[in-house]
């Protein structure tokens, strides 16, 4: 994944169910096409929503069964 052009690595290998992760950035639209893209090629169930955090734009992935 990317925002800005700046790549983000993230150990989605990880990423368990029940935990969640906030991904910043102002273009949420791109961040969740690039979420879900990541999710089906991982074949991960998540739920995706825009949030503002701490004043900071971004999306929030949480892990679901």
């Amino acid at each position: 994944m990317q925002t800005h052009g700046i790549p983000i690595k993230i150990a989605w290998d990880a990423f368990q169910i029940g935990t969640s992760i906030f991904i910043p950035g102002v273009d949420v639209d791109d961040l969740k096409r690039q979420a879900k893209w990541e999710m089906r090629r991982l074949g991960l169930e998540v739920v995706i929503n825009s949030v503002i955090e701490n004043e900071i734009t971004g999306i929030r992935v949480w892990r679901v069964p």
